[in-house]
């Protein structure tokens, strides 16, 4: 009995001393861990404050935080500040610039021209020579030329088209041989063309003295009136004409149309 006792007083001191041990190892490993946590720390404090205190330890921070970094300008591109972000998921459409279109007023010139001879007054659109004949069709009148257009076919040299000069006098020969003599003889404002419109031409062709008495040649729409004197009045297709004093030396004529009083010099064409 007192050796069972004796047994169990060895097991409990045992199980006592085991417990002081092991009470003793882990007040040891905490002690350890708390002056090891603050040994790091002020090695770290350290560390950190010898990085501040010189430019070489900014370059250090740089290169561990990419945030301090100075930015590089010429990776960034310039943006117009008028132009709005892009909406994220939005479908930008260009808008198509209207095409220009050029418009231009109508030519309200009139043109005096001869064709082989025949005189015509012309605008933009009408056809010479008159009638079935017309070989060309006048497409525009300038105040220094006139263009036309050859209806069928074409010139002898391919072209379908030509102008003439105001004064002066073309041959054209069509391909299939014609030829027309053509000449622009004047250009003026108003309406009128193929002789019969608004238009009117008047042109003195000559100035002359006969047995001293002065005589004037007139030309109206194409129409001659020969050897008028002072004071003669002649119907045309522009109305009533007076001549109303001729000067031979000086070379011009004053005629009453109306109530409109013109000085026209010899060679001289206008049209009203």
């Amino acid at each position: 009995m007192s050796q069972n006792r004796r047994v169990l007083t060895y097991i409990a001191i045992a199980l006592i001393v085991g417990a002081a041990l092991a009470l003793a190892v882990a007040l040891s490993n905490s002690g350890a861990g708390t002056s090891g946590a603050t040994a790091s720390s002020a090695s770290d404090d350290a560390v950190a404050a010898g990085l501040y205190s010189d430019s070489g330890g900014e370059a250090m921070l740089a290169a561990a935080d990419p945030a301090k970094e100075q930015p590089l300008l010429d990776k960034f591109t310039s943006k117009d500040p008028f132009i709005p972000f892009p909406t994220p998921g939005a479908t930008s459409t260009a808008t198509p610039s209207p095409n220009p279109t050029s418009t231009s007023a109508p030519s309200n010139l009139s043109a005096k021209i001869k064709v082989d001879g025949t005189s015509y007054n012309v605008m933009t659109g009408d056809k010479v020579p008159g009638g079935s004949a017309a070989e060309f069709t006048v497409t525009g009148v300038t105040s220094g030329d006139v263009t036309f257009q050859v209806i069928d076919g074409s010139l002898e040299n391919g072209d379908k088209s030509f102008s003439v000069n105001l004064g002066e006098a073309v041959r054209v020969t069509l391909d299939a041989g014609v030829s027309y003599d053509i000449s622009v003889i004047s250009i003026g404002s108003g309406g009128g063309g193929g002789g019969g419109g608004t238009s009117h031409s008047i042109a003195v062709l000559s100035i002359s003295s006969q047995n001293g008495v002065a005589m004037a040649t007139f030309e109206v729409d194409g129409k001659t009136y020969s050897d008028k004197r002072q004071g003669d009045v002649f119907s045309t297709s522009w109305g009533e004409i007076e001549v109303v004093s001729i000067n031979v030396g000086a070379q011009t004529v004053t005629i009453l149309h109306g109530d409109q009083t013109l000085t026209l010099h010899a060679g001289q064409v206008i049209v009203k």
